[in-house]
């Protein structure tokens, strides 16, 4: 059994997109948010759940050049498309794949989660190339996949050159079914299992304290026993690629690495950046932009280390710029740290 960074640990030979994604050179493609399951633990926001809907990591996408400008931001290696279920608008899907294709190249990897799949929907994605298709049957016949469409889909997938995989979140109590499922896996000489740590969120917390479901502590979204079956399950299975995703490895590892690419490619010469990726610059608002730049000017400060931001109406400065200048302006200074997203998510605000 082999570890990673959050208790994540593995058998055998991580995926490709998930190797990719821990190295946060995965950019995340949501298609849409219609789904036709109804899978009690989905965690997807109000903003995206059953929405038709697109994003490229967290940022809104109005068409696909959007996704393309987020791709290069991080400078991503491959996609992971996700839902809802990407497979709902199967022809859109592909077309996006091969944009993406196009841009980057065949050695783009794409994988695809998806919960259903007919012979045509898997045949379109294939053709566009996709590489890694991740199956996610519904936690209701993980003991009878051997006599469900699973199989057909598992083929279809296969004959379309595609590497296939399931992919479920590990549900405390539920060790036989998940026992079985992995057994199916094995049987199928699927390429992995990955088991995901259960999560509550906003929308599927009442449905998973219903189910008596906690969480396991104070500071983490987790599942309690999660977890602990899910380690079991890679531990008890020494042949076959049985990989834990952990909700603390998708935070504290994925995240923080993809943030860390992405605020490479768009901080300012005056920026700094941290080690978790987030970015801290010096502000100065409250008046008109253009006074505060010619004020600043005045006192000294070149323009090479000045950036007008008129969307948020401040002029953004080095943060040690900041510091000096108390005293000396008669307007708001700040030092501020930033998540390098598109919406440029605060994180802390420290006046002058």
């Amino acid at each position: 059994m082999k570890t990673l960074p959050g208790k994540s640990v593995y058998n055998g030979h991580l995926p490709l997109g998930c190797t990719m994604c821990a190295k946060g050179s995965k950019m995340v493609l949501f298609v849409s948010g219609i789904c036709d399951a109804k899978c009690f633990y989905c965690p997807l926001s109000e903003q995206k759940k059953m929405n038709d809907v697109m994003f490229a990591d967290e940022m809104p996408l109005a068409n696909m050049r959007d996704a393309i400008f987020e791709a290069k931001m991080i400078q991503a290696t491959g996609t992971g498309i996700t839902g809802g279920d990407p497979l709902k608008f199967y022809e859109r899907t592909a077309e996006y794949i091969r944009i993406l294709k196009e841009e980057f190249g065949g050695a783009h990897h794409i994988h695809l989660y998806t919960i259903s799949g007919s012979r045509e929907a898997i045949e379109t994605v294939g053709k566009a190339g996709l590489n890694e298709i991740r199956f996610h049957p519904p936690e209701e016949i993980w003991k009878v996949m051997d006599r469900s469409i699973f199989k057909d889909r598992i083929k279809w997938s296969r004959d379309m050159g595609m590497s296939v995989g399931i992919e479920v979140p590990s549900l405390p109590g539920r060790t036989e079914d998940t026992k079985a499922l992995i057994d199916f896996c094995r049987k199928m000489d699927l390429d992995f299992i990955n088991l995901n740590e259960l999560e509550f969120s906003e929308t599927n917390f009442g449905n998973l304290l219903g189910k008596n479901y906690s969480i396991k502590n104070d500071v983490e979204s987790g599942a309690k026993d999660s977890q602990e079956l899910a380690i079991q399950m890679v531990r008890e299975t020494p042949d076959f690629t049985v990989h834990y995703c952990s909700a603390s490895f998708k935070d504290g590892v994925q995240l923080k690495n993809r943030l860390k690419r992405r605020a490479k490619n768009i901080a300012k010469p005056f920026d700094v950046v941290t080690k978790d990726g987030t970015i801290v610059r010096g502000i100065v608002q409250g008046g008109k932009v253009e006074e505060i730049a010619e004020a600043l000017l005045a006192l000294g400060i070149p323009k090479s280390e000045m950036q007008i931001n008129r969307v948020k109406r401040r002029v953004e400065i080095a943060p040690w710029i900041a510091e000096d200048l108390k005293g000396q302006l008669d307007y708001e200074i700040y030092q501020v740290e930033e998540y390098p997203t598109w919406d440029a998510i605060e994180v802390e605000r420290v006046k002058i």
